[in-house]
C-alpha cells in the first residue's frame, strides 16, 4: 500500500533486512572493513556481535552479497537460543 503512494518500486521495510537498502554508518563501515580484513588474510573464524536491531544481519548480507561466490564458500548461522 505505501509502495504506490511514495512510488517505491519495491518494499524498504521488510523482516528480513535488504542489503539493498543499507545505510552504513560509521560504526557500520568500521565492522564491514573488519570482516574484509579477517575475510582476505584468511583470519579464519569471525564472529560480529551486537544487540538486537544494531545492523548485524543486514552488514553481513550487504558483505555476503559482495564476495565472490565461486571464490568463498560462505554461512550465515542464526541461533538466537545459543548462550555464553
Amino acid at each position: 500500500m505505501y509502495c504506490s503512494y511514495f512510488g517505491f518500486r519495491e518494499k524498504p521495510f521488510t523482516i528480513t533486512p535488504n542489503p539493498h537498502f543499507i545505510f552504513l554508518s560509521k560504526n557500520h563501515k568500521e565492522a564491514f572493513a573488519h570482516l574484509l580484513y579477517g575475510i582476505d588474510n584468511h583470519a579464519g573464524f569471525i564472529e560480529l556481535t551486537g544487540e538486537v536491531g544494531t545492523g548485524k544481519t543486514t552488514v553481513l548480507r550487504t558483505l555476503l552479497n559482495q564476495l565472490d561466490s565461486d571464490s568463498y564458500r560462505t554461512a550465515l548461522i542464526f541461533n538466537p537460543s545459543l548462550s555464553a
